[in-house]
């Protein structure tokens, strides 16, 4: 059963070139886990399933926030602490960050000017 782990909010959506920095992220962090790591996006290309046997996440994309999903068999949730919950929200936090996501990111656009933002809502 899916379960649903946390919220992120980003500050930028989903584009087909953050989408493909992300699969090189999890390239070169897959290593981390010390076991093999599957990714593939759904059809809609909003949705990316990572599975690292037992355990399967699966991460939504909207405008403004990422959802993450996970399941796995009851032990492994049992053995899954506070402390595992803050590595896993470091790591995405991470990827949506190195990614262009988020404002702070390095590929992040800039943010409209407050004079902008008026203009605009007008």
């Amino acid at each position: 059963m899916k379960e649903k782990i946390n919220e992120y909010p980003i500050d930028h959506p989903l584009t087909a070139g953050r989408r493909k920095k992300i699969n090189q992220f999890i390239e070169s962090n897959a290593g981390r886990l010390g076991r093999p790591v599957s990714a593939e996006w759904d059809e809609s290309g909003t949705v990316l399933h990572l599975a690292s046997d037992p355990v399967e996440w699966q991460f939504v994309f909207h405008p403004t926030r990422v959802e993450a999903f996970g399941s796995a068999p009851f032990w492994i949730k049992m053995l899954f602490t506070e402390k595992r919950r803050k590595t896993v929200d470091q790591v995405v936090i991470q990827m949506l960050e190195e990614t262009g996501f988020m404002a702070s990111g390095p590929d992040a656009a800039p943010a409209p000017s407050p004079s902008r933002k008026k203009s605009a809502s007008r």
